[in-house]
């Protein structure tokens, strides 16, 4: 994890869902996406904050390396 998404799970921890968002807003990576939907959801943004969490696991889920060979 870098320090930005770090930096943004910890403000949310301590109940500061705008300042998550500033260090996280314009990216589009799945660890991103997830925080900021959880985020949106603090904020009150449920409907849109909801697609946000589920499009980061989709994008996880595409992303991850495949147990074929295994």
């Amino acid at each position: 994890m870098d320090s930005l998404i770090t930096a943004a799970a910890r403000a949310l921890a301590a109940g500061d869902p705008v300042g998550a968002l500033k260090r996280i807003s314009l990216r589009d990576d799945p660890p991103a996406l997830a925080l900021r939907g959880i985020a949106m959801a603090q904020l009150g943004e449920d409907p849109r904050a909801g697609s946000r969490v589920i499009r980061a696991a989709l994008n996880r889920k595409k992303n991850a390396p495949s147990m074929a060979g295994y």
